[in-house]
């Protein structure tokens, strides 16, 4: 199971807020539209392979990768623990009033990290020693995240508008068809997943099926009552079961969950009007796990499991890694040996979390889900000097390594720098928290 939705966590993959502005082709977006199976840049650059497939060698000469000049890799430094292997300031600088959604995928052999604004989806790839490998930008709604082994799944739209779902490898350069499904021209996609046998994609307009080749509107699938769910709406996260699709949103204090089959026939479904508090849902976001979803929101931390038959199990809040308490922190959820493991900015080891002035690390937090208040174990990822009441809206993402031996993670600083780390967990601390 792979999901990708905007800002994106992931729920196998995650990529999280929505973004409902409408966005211009990039210069460098990938033209879909070759009929070939294939993809290249759309401005002259070349298709390599000669099957559909990436040309998967690294961006360099022949004395070997070279690194993209935009960004640095950065070895350890005062400011991170023994878990991170290798940092890389990248390109992208956070500005005051403008919010950053970084997101983070990864491949057996790759990592992509990706910064959605208004008008692209930038996207840059690395080895798992920080080798820059590739970078490219897609309209703002495109969706891009893990598939199989060493493939990335892209969904955005082809030159003649309609949805193209191509598999692409590390470089970027290159990719295979794998269907395409119509699109009308004012509708944006919000997230994606890969079923079994289907793509499906959730657009502020309709619920395609690239199995059918093409969408239905939200009235027709949920009901006229809600034509508008998607346009109003955010998305926190999406799971997969067979060929049905567990779906969380909501707004403000409202968590809407429907299950529904790739031919977008509704199986269950379920309203809570008041399940988020007076912080609302800002900030809430969900991964699938348990057979179903795992959600966290509010502050404290609170997890809440989501299953396909729509029952929702109140597992706890962390009181440990506390947050300054007027913002709902960003929490980068990812499933690593089988545990959840969520990664935010706290004041811990701190405990006061009601002054504005105190700075926030960003911590991991291995997460026993029958004893969620402390965790299992903590991670100290990097000293980021952010505090007060910008702490909701400093993006943190993560993504887990398929086989399991750590993962990358993204985040800001007072500086509004933007860093991709390569880490584990070999310098977590146990507390006590569970098995």
């Amino acid at each position: 199971m792979r999901a990708m939705l905007h800002r994106s966590s992931r729920a196998s993959w995650i990529l999280w807020p929505l973004l409902l502005i409408p966005a211009a082709c990039s210069k460098r977006n990938l033209d879909l539209g070759d009929g070939t199976g294939r993809i290249g840049p759309s401005d002259g650059g070349p298709v390599t392979g000669t099957d559909g497939g990436p040309s998967d060698g690294p961006v360099g000469t022949a004395d070997g990768p070279t690194l993209l000049p935009d960004a640095r890799i950065m070895r350890l430094d005062a400011t991170e623990s023994g878990c991170v292997a290798a940092a890389i300031l990248l390109p992208w600088t956070q500005t005051s009033g403008v919010a950053m959604h970084l997101s983070v995928a990864a491949s057996s052999d790759a990592i992509a990290v990706m910064n959605r604004t208004s008008t692209q989806l930038d996207v840059r790839t690395f080895a798992r020693d920080g080798t820059a490998l590739g970078s490219f930008q897609f309209e703002s709604d495109a969706q891009f995240g893990a598939y199989h082994d060493d493939r990335f799944l892209l969904v955005a739209r082809g030159t003649t508008g309609d949805f193209a779902a191509t598999s692409v490898g590390r470089t970027l350069m290159g990719g295979t068809r794998l269907g395409t499904a119509t699109a009308t021209i004012s509708e944006h996609i919000l997230g994606a997943i890969a079923l079994p046998t289907d793509v499906v994609v959730l657009t502020d307009e309709n619920f395609v099926s690239f199995a059918a080749g093409g969408g239905q509107p939200w009235s027709g699938v949920l009901g006229t009552a809600d034509k508008d769910a998607f346009k109003t709406g955010r998305l926190y996260g999406l799971a997969t079961q067979s060929n049905d699709v567990l779906i969380a949103w909501g707004t403000s204090t409202a968590l809407r969950l429907a299950v529904l089959s790739n031919g977008g026939k509704v199986a269950a479904r379920a309203d809570d009007g008041s399940f988020f508090g007076f912080l609302g849902s800002q900030n809430a976001s969900a991964i699938a796990y348990g057979g179903g979803l795992l959600l966290f929101d509010s502050n404290p931390v609170r997890l809440t499991q989501i299953g396909f038959d729509l029952s929702r199990q109140s597992l706890g809040q962390n009181t440990q890694l506390r947050t300054f308490y007027r913002a709902t922190a960003q929490v980068a959820a990812i499933t690593l040996q089988n545990r959840p493991v969520g990664f935010w900015l706290t004041v811990f080891p701190a405990t006061d979390a009601s002054q504005g002035v105190t700075t926030h690390q960003l911590y991991g937090c291995a997460l026993d889900p029958a004893n969620p208040a402390t965790c299992v174990s903590t991670s100290l990822i990097a000293a980021t000097g952010l505090g007060g009441y910008g702490v909701g809206g400093d993006p943190v993402a993560a993504a887990a390594l398929p086989d399991g031996s750590g993962f990358a993670i993204a985040h800001t600083d007072v500086y509004g720098q933007s860093w991709l780390r390569m880490a584990d967990l070999s310098c977590a601390v146990p507390s006590g928290g569970g098995p």
